[in-house]
Order: structure tokens, then C-alpha cells, then sequence
């Protein structure tokens, strides 16, 4: 059981890491280049473009996000029904009588 909430816990990390590196790799790719350092100018266009960024932004983050429940949903469901297993061998184990000994 400890060894299925490590490997959620990787995947989650796993996930939300891609996220990041995702996310930072468009913010870099959007990003103006150096030597275009003129005074910008607050049209409309670039507001929306902003926008629409930050919407792209918000929507890999919900992705990651339920990527990230879905593995732990996963995970503790997976718990649980170890536990049941667990619990049941335990009963099967009581009800059994001792063997006999030489």
C-alpha cells in the first residue's frame, strides 16, 4: 500500500513538473526578443493576446491538475482495495485451524 501512494505521489510530481516545464517553455517562446526594447504600447491586440495566454496558462494548469487527481483518485482506490484484501486474508487466517505440530 505504501508503495502504491509513493508511486502516485511520483506521478502527481511527475505531472505538475510537466506542467511547469510546459508552461515555462511557452512563456519563453512568447516572450519578445532582446534587442526589440522599444516603449510598447497598451493597444487592445496585446491585451488579448494576453488574455489568451493566460487562458492557455489556466487550462494546462486544470489539466495538470486533473491529471494529477485522476492518479490519486487511482491511487487510493487502489489503497482501498488492498485494504479489503488485507483485512479479508486476516479474517481467513483466524478462522483457520492451528495445524498440528510433530
Amino acid at each position: 500500500m505504501l508503495r502504491v501512494i509513493q508511486w502516485a505521489v511520483v506521478c502527481a510530481l511527475g505531472a505538475a513538473g510537466g506542467a511547469a516545464a510546459t508552461m515555462a517553455w511557452h512563456a519563453q517562446r512568447s516572450g519578445t526578443a532582446v534587442d526589440q526594447c522599444n516603449a510598447a504600447s497598451s493597444d487592445e491586440g496585446g491585451e488579448q493576446t494576453e488574455l489568451a495566454r493566460t487562458r492557455l496558462a489556466l487550462a494546462q494548469e486544470s489539466a495538470a491538475r486533473a491529471a494529477v487527481q485522476k492518479t490519486a483518485d487511482g491511487a487510493a482506490a487502489d489503497a482501498a482495495r488492498l485494504n479489503a484484501e488485507v483485512q479479508f486474508l486476516r479474517g481467513q487466517s483466524k478462522t483457520r485451524p492451528p495445524a498440528s505440530r510433530r
